[in-house]
């Protein structure tokens, strides 16, 4: 395993195109949605799936199953890869959350209840960041970094540790020392 990825070749290119696919698919899951029946004059009736929110946890699943498998990669115990990958769901299901990012000045912006109007607007960009944080890592994992990125994720969730056993002897229990 090696830790700094400095060579750019014809797979990582193609790979970094399908995640942009990916990512771009999670931005606008409806829209993706939509083209996808059309394209394939699939009826509602007849269809499998009818529903957008199918893109959005494909998508999160994917980036935290891909997460939890680097983490263990690089070295990680998997009590800590586990937690590192629910976090890295946590913020993908953010990330790809089903807004219309383009309609944002037509219908968003004017809410006529300011709290509301500023609210919904907190959210969009709450998750335009973490969209661009996830990039920011898949970019900087096949093209910077390697397996760093996913050994410098900090640990949120302290329950995800799991406690360690130590190597000494085997603790009496007490109803063994009272005979």
């Amino acid at each position: 395993m090696t830790d700094n990825k400095n060579n750019v070749d014809f797979w990582t290119l193609g790979t970094l195109v399908l995640w942009v696919t990916l990512f771009l698919a999670g931005m606008f899951p409806e829209i993706v949605f939509t083209s996808l029946r059309e394209a394939g004059y699939v009826a509602t009736m007849r269809a499998l799936v009818n529903s957008h929110w199918f893109i959005t946890f494909a998508c999160t699943a994917f980036l935290g199953w891909f997460t939890f498998c680097r983490c263990v990669e690089c070295g990680d115990q998997t009590d800590i890869a586990l937690g590192k990958s629910v976090q890295i769901i946590i913020l993908a299901m953010t990330a790809f959350l089903p807004m219309s990012i383009e309609r944002a000045l037509d219908y968003y912006y004017y809410i006529p209840d300011p709290f509301y109007r500023y609210l919904i607007l907190s959210v969009l960009a709450v998750k335009v960041l973490t969209w661009l944080y996830l990039v920011i890592m898949i970019l900087r994992y096949y093209l910077v970094s390697g397996h760093k990125v996913y050994r410098r994720i900090p640990l949120v969730f302290p329950s995800a540790l799991l406690p360690q056993e130590e190597d000494g002897p085997p603790a009496v229990p007490e109803t063994e020392k009272a005979e």
